[in-house]
């Protein structure tokens, strides 16, 4: 039986979470937000799947910020349990910053 072996490359939570994040805010056409994070929850362990996804709803948080959309950005931070929001806003704290850093060059 010839099986076709898939090749696997190491890819940072960081890289898989704003994969995730990306889908959740585009219109896909050729690959849908849902198969993503199949694929990315087949592939990672129950840690990283929690971080990845805490990860990915921060920088969703943030586009929607940074886009003028407070309202909806607060209302995804407010769905967040109480145990991971104070982690979500140190990472809404550090994408800002990143981001300023990156616009005043």
């Amino acid at each position: 039986m010839n099986e076709e072996k898939e090749t696997l490359i190491p890819v940072s939570v960081e890289e898989l979470a704003a994969l995730e994040a990306m889908a959740m805010l585009s219109d896909c056409r050729v690959i849908d937000f849902r198969t993503i994070s199949d694929k990315i929850d087949k592939r990672a362990g129950d840690d990283s799947k929690s971080l990845i996804g805490l990860m990915s709803l921060a920088y969703v948080i943030f586009e929607y910020k940074k886009r003028g959309r407070k309202g909806t950005a607060q209302k995804i931070f407010d769905e967040l349990k109480p145990e991971i929001a104070p982690l979500a806003a140190e990472l809404l704290d550090d994408l800002e910053e990143k981001w300023r850093e990156a616009t005043n060059e």
